[in-house]
C-alpha cells in the first residue's frame, strides 16, 4: 500500500463542497476536483462558476480513509461513504494520478471558458486581429466560428487556435 495513494468517499447529492468543509474542519485534507463553467446570473450577466469534476465524489488520502470522522462528517453518505468493491477494499488512485489531476485543474484543462455566441480571434496568423463569432460550444477539440469576410465565411479550427476577443 503505497501511502501516497488516494482513495474516494461518496457524497450526499449535491454535498461535495459541504464534505469537504467538514472534512477540512475536523483535520483531513480532502482534493475535491473541480472545473469552471460560464454561468448566467439573475442579473443577465455570464460569472464563472466552480463545479466538481466528480459529482457526488471526494478524495481523500488512502490513510484518512477510514478516519473515525469520515462517518461523523456532514455531507459524507452514512451507509456507504467509502468507494470500494464487494470485499470491501477502496479503490485506489496513485498519487502521481492526482498530482497530474491537480496540475490539469490548475492550468484549467477542465474549464468550459467559450460558449456559443462569444466573440473569438485566431491566436495568430493572418487573421488574428479579425473577430468572429464562435457557432459551437468549446467541448471538442474542434469548433466552427463565423468570419465576416466575404459576407460571412465560416471555419472549422482546433480550440487551442482561438482565444477570446
Amino acid at each position: 500500500m503505497a501511502r501516497s495513494d488516494w482513495a474516494a468517499l461518496l457524497t450526499e447529492p449535491a454535498a461535495e463542497y459541504a464534505a469537504c468543509t467538514e472534512l477540512e474542519r475536523f483535520g483531513l485534507k480532502p482534493y475535491l476536483p473541480q472545473l469552471r463553467k460560464r454561468h448566467h446570473s439573475r442579473t443577465g450577466k455570464f460569472v464563472m462558476r466552480h463545479y466538481p469534476l466528480f459529482p457526488r465524489y471526494l478524495l481523500v488520502h488512502i490513510k484518512d480513509a477510514h478516519h473515525p470522522v469520515v462517518r461523523m462528517a456532514q455531507g459524507i453518505n452514512r451507509f456507504k461513504p467509502l468507494l470500494a468493491d464487494d470485499d470491501g477494499r477502496p479503490w485506489r488512485a496513485p498519487g502521481p494520478v492526482i498530482e497530474a489531476l491537480q496540475l490539469a485543474e490548475q492550468r484549467g484543462d477542465f474549464d468550459e471558458i467559450l460558449h456559443k455566441g462569444d466573440n473569438v480571434t485566431l491566436k495568430y496568423g493572418v487573421l488574428a486581429t479579425v473577430r468572429s463569432i464562435l457557432t459551437t460550444d468549446s467541448n471538442s477539440t474542434m469548433v466552427n466560428i463565423l468570419t465576416p469576410l466575404f459576407g460571412g465565411a465560416r471555419l472549422r479550427i482546433a480550440t487551442t487556435k482561438i482565444a477570446r476577443a
